[in-house]
């Protein structure tokens, strides 16, 4: 590829939910011009008032734009979007594509998906790089988010400028899928830590100690984690506004697991999060944020944390 992204102005961003939506307003903010779709078209209308052009389905987006950015719930409607499998059937980003450009898959994906995406745009002589991101909503709307970056590294290193208008750190991670990959580990570690974190306040809150105190404790002790530091206030404060929901963890987790079993990789912790995950939904906690985890454990175990 011989094209420089540095200066490139002209984007196509496709997937505009809680998370895509923040993105796409730090790239309009860093001037680029974004040719924009989601699946529900009024999503698209505040950034059109923005400056955002709304193109009518995935392949006009790619028609219009250099590099295509996804955003998407899953990776079967990633797929369908990009290679057209189902409803977007001639009307996909691969149908509108053209040689030399660039489609960033930005959303958490199943690795296979990514690589499978991946070797049919590079028969249309187009790139795909799988991007996901880490990081909450709060840090999407600060451009804060940590990106996992892999492709071909001279690929990776020209769109990086426009990366890096969504998130403070680009990390390059290897050949495609790899990020991808990466992703699904790293969200497998938090569901883990998140698993202990109710166990063990639950199990505080039992036996008769403060559990205010104990996090004060084991906030100020090498124990601490990601989650205690920053679930344990809305777990107290019975805060279930989602960053993300308990049924978005269930199905990173489930792609993880899938991972793994392809993998013949045992990993029983989290075989038994996916279980937990489940009772959880199935008392009700779907939509509500990761940490509502802890109302399955209190309701086990007859107690309330705070």
């Amino acid at each position: 590829m011989t094209k420089s992204f540095t200066n490139l102005k002209n984007l196509g961003f496709i997937g505009l939910g809680r998370m895509g939506n923040l993105m796409a307003k730090n790239l309009i903010k860093r001037g680029y011009l974004l040719n924009v779709w989601n699946r529900t078209i009024e999503k698209a209308k505040e950034l059109s008032s923005l400056g955002a052009s709304i193109a009518e389905n995935p392949k006009a987006v790619a028609e219009k734009s250099d590099v295509i950015i996804c955003m998407l719930a899953n990776p079967l409607v990633t797929e369908d979007v990009i290679l057209g499998k189902e409803k977007y059937i001639g009307i996909s980003v691969s149908d509108g594509i053209s040689k030399d450009k660039m489609v960033i898959d930005m959303s958490t994906n199943n690795p296979k998906v990514v690589k499978r995406m991946a070797n049919t745009l590079k028969d249309k002589g187009c790139e795909l790089i799988d991007a996901p991101v880490m990081g909450s909503i709060n840090l999407a709307a600060e451009g804060g988010l940590t990106i996992l970056a892999s492709g071909r590294e001279e690929s990776v290193n020209f769109v990086k400028p426009i990366l890096e208008a969504m998130g403070k750190k680009v990390w390059y991670i290897g050949e495609v899928g790899l990020a991808s990959s990466l992703k699904l580990i790293l969200n497998t570690h938090l569901w883990i830590m998140l698993g202990a974190f109710c166990e063990t306040l639950t199990l505080a809150a039992k036996v008769g100690i403060d559990t205010k105190l104990m996090l004060e404790v084991l906030n100020s002790s090498p124990l601490k984690t990601f989650v205690s530091e920053t679930k344990a206030k809305k777990v107290l404060e019975r805060d279930w506004r989602p960053a993300a929901t308990l049924e978005i963890a269930l199905k990173d987790l489930n792609l993880a697991v899938d991972m793994a079993e392809e993998a013949y990789v045992p990993i029983p912790l989290a075989n038994l999060i996916k279980d937990l995950f489940i009772a959880g939904i199935a008392k009700g906690l779907k939509d509500l944020d990761y940490s509502a985890l802890i109302c399955l454990y209190e309701s086990l175990a007859k107690v309330k944390v705070s």
